[in-house]
């Protein structure tokens, strides 16, 4: 459990600390980290995810400065920061009453405590906050899955899945990759409204580091083989726009890739070795042709099987190279949350979008774009 006490008064820290190495939660290796003025605990709240913070009101602005209130300028950091959902308390001499910013830390749910050395009022309060910080659910990944067969194809990878949970609703099943945890989620339909819905309900409840998708997508002919593994530089969704005078205006906007895991992928995709050992004990012959690609992919909740269609599609970007129906709402939910995981999709290409739609190679692709997805989280953590 990582813990921030910002705290500059050296009795006060002694008896905080104590009380939290004190009491058992049952979470093994408790960090705590301090700041004993408003700089260092800005720089804290705003590049650290915590599961419990605590407040004082007044500190030095910088190391060996003079104590001031403080209330205002670290609510708002706060308020506006990854942290804004983490469990906090305030363990303060001052009484609320004689507090001039009070209302701000009850408005972020920010617990105040008076603090009385003869007194143990504030234990009891910030015991009961630990527990509750060591109650939520947290995972190190998730991975998000249109269907259930793709969740399956996780089994022929490096990953181990394990106990079907569902939790607050959501059809989770828990996922170890590497020495991480993660759940795998399949929506209750495939399309970008469900994906939407269940990834920013997911994100914002377990706080992941990194959130990804595989599973099967239709390819662009001429641009990409069948069972190349796409992974989508920038998506978008194709049905955004305006209907007038019996034509449609498309006004597509574009979600992109997390830059640093693009640059990790596109190496990956050079990697002869790498592809290969994807393709181990699959034996379809059109993976002779196959790599992995990173390319624009668009995204929208129809089906499509016809040539002419895709084409009307792929006029909204010269190097569209796939087309699926959930990536988008993904990205837009990572991008947007409040913990801003990093994201990627991969997908594999079962066919080209025409009328010779079919899932003859339905399994071989799941399995490539789960196998793609695990090896890369693996590498992510280490």
């Amino acid at each position: 459990m990582e813990v921030l006490l910002i705290e500059d008064e050296k009795s006060k820290v002694e008896a905080i600390s104590g009380c939290l190495y004190s009491f058992d939660v049952g979470v093994s290796g408790l960090v705590l980290n301090h700041a004993d003025n408003l700089r260092d605990a800005r720089r804290f709240i705003l590049t650290k995810k915590f599961d419990l913070i605590i407040f004082d009101i007044y500190l030095p602005i910088n190391s060996g400065g003079k104590e001031e209130d403080i209330s205002f300028d670290i609510v708002d950091e706060f308020a506006n920061s990854m942290n804004c959902h983490t469990e906090a308390i305030t363990i303060t001499r001052y009484r609320s009453d004689d507090i001039s910013f009070a209302n701000l830390f009850n408005d972020c749910g920010i617990t105040i405590v008076e603090y009385e050395e003869s007194n143990n009022k504030w234990i009891l309060a910030l015991q009961a906050k630990l527990v509750k910080a060591s109650e939520k659910i947290r995972f190190d990944f998730v991975v998000f899955c249109a269907l259930a067969k793709e969740r399956m194809a996780f089994s022929e990878s490096s990953a181990i899945l394990g106990a079907y949970k569902n939790i607050f609703g959501l059809n989770c099943q828990e996922i170890t990759i590497g020495n991480s945890k993660g759940l795998c989620i399949v929506p209750p339909r495939p399309g970008l409204v469900n994906m939407a819905i269940v990834s920013t309900k997911a994100i914002e409840l377990f706080q992941p580091k990194i959130v990804s998708m595989s599973g099967i997508c239709a390819g662009v002919q001429g641009e990409v083989n069948l069972l190349d593994i796409l992974v989508a530089d920038v998506c978008w969704e194709y049905q955004t726009g305006k209907f007038k005078d019996n034509s449609f205006n498309q006004e597509p906007y574009q979600s992109s890739i997390t830059p640093s895991v693009k640059t990790e992928l596109s190496q990956r995709a050079e990697d002869a070795e790498f592809v290969s050992s994807l393709k181990k004990d699959l034996f379809e012959t059109e993976l002779r042709y196959s790599c992995v690609r990173i390319v624009p992919m668009s995204s929208g909740s129809a089906v499509i099987a016809e040539s002419s269609m895709m084409e009307r599609i792929g006029a909204q970007h010269r190097k569209m190279a796939g087309l699926e129906m959930e990536m988008y709402s993904l990205y837009e939910a990572a991008h947007q949350s409040l913990c801003e995981p990093a994201v990627f999709g991969a997908k594999s290409v079962v066919d080209m979008g025409d009328s010779s739609k079919g899932d003859v190679f339905h399994n071989t692709a799941c399995v490539l774009s789960a196998r793609f997805v695990a090896r890369y989280i693996a590498d992510f953590f280490q």
